[in-house]
């Protein structure tokens, strides 16, 4: 199975997988799934880290090709179609990286592993 990884997942995944849920869990224990990271959670690392607000122990550019290598975890690129899907969906809240993540998840036909309450408004699959 193909995933999408939310911001906070990657997060936790490669810092404190017990923040995980149970089948967030589940899925990323399985092998034979593949895992990818949009660039939309890279810009989201990378504005948290300009701002204080998440700390790395390296820059993003260093830690996050790192911990993709590690848990082989894909790029994800921003697409047309992805920012045309996201015009197209309902506005359930203000932030824009999870409705980009959202629209990317649909257009990919992807499930997506958040814990964002946020996300379930919206008609994709959502694993936690």
């Amino acid at each position: 199975m193909r995933l999408l990884l939310d911001t906070f997942t990657f997060v936790y995944l490669v810092s404190d997988p017990y923040k995980l849920g149970g089948s967030a869990r589940t899925v990323l224990d399985d092998p034979s799934n593949r895992f990818f990271l949009s660039d939309a959670s890279v810009l989201e690392i990378c504005l948290k880290y300009n701002d204080g607000t998440l700390e790395m122990p390296e820059t993003p550019r260093s830690w996050i090709k790192k911990q993709c290598d590690i848990w082989q975890v894909r790029s994800l690129a921003i697409t047309r179609e992805h920012t045309f899907r996201l015009s197209e969906l309902p506005y359930h809240h203000d932030d824009a990286i999870d409705r980009i993540l959202v629209a990317t998840a649909l257009s990919e036909e992807m499930a997506l592993i958040s814990e964002d309450e946020n996300i379930k408004k919206y008609p994709v699959t959502v694993i936690w």
